[in-house]
């Protein structure tokens, strides 16, 4: 994730004094551990920077909650949706107490009157930040492929090493080895 510091700015293309002047404007949301931050699948359109603290952003697959990514002082979520206006992709969670700014469409919108030129530089800075995360995420898939292709190819070295051994199925033959231990125990 990108993180902005008080020394690292984390939209690159506004100059410090932007950047500073839209923090300045944005409101601060305080949330307590435990507490939802913004829920899946919910519009919304709004930046958030964590100040102090940290979150969880979640995934909900139908019964299943899928951890992606802890989140610190000095990073933010929800860019996507911000730039293109679609409901949430993931929820979000303190996971301790933690003081947010909130970039919504107003505070934009007031630099944006005075300096129109200044949208352009924003959402160019979120682009690039969005293409960082896609970088990342196809890194990530890379190392995944490889992953599986290495267990594929181990997988066909063990079957074929086992298609050498004695009896026609060899699977039918482990399990019965594993049954016929188990009723032995058992008695």
């Amino acid at each position: 994730m990108v993180a902005a510091t008080q020394t690292t700015r984390f939209l690159p293309f506004l100059d410090s004094a932007e950047e500073s002047a839209l923090l300045a404007a944005a409101p601060t949301k305080t949330v307590e551990r435990g507490q939802l931050v913004l829920d899946q699948n919910v519009q919304l359109k709004a930046i958030f920077l964590i100040q102090e603290g940290a979150v969880r952003v979640e995934r909900r697959e139908g019964d299943q909650t899928v951890p992606l990514a802890v989140l610190e002082a000095g990073e933010f979520f929800g860019e996507m949706s911000f730039v293109d206006g679609e409901p949430t992709s993931a929820r979000v969670i303190a996971d301790a107490r933690t003081q947010l700014r909130v970039i919504d469409e107003t505070t934009v919108n007031g630099l944006i009157k005075k300096d129109p030129a200044f949208a352009g530089r924003l959402y160019r800075s979120i682009a690039s930040i969005l293409a960082e995360r896609l970088r990342l995420t196809s890194m990530h898939l890379d190392t995944l492929i490889e992953g599986i292709d290495f267990y594929s190819q181990t997988r066909a070295e063990i079957e074929a090493a086992a298609a050498k051994l004695p009896g026609a199925d060899w699977r039918q033959g482990l399990v019965d080895a594993v049954v016929e231990r188990e009723r032995k125990s058992s008695s």
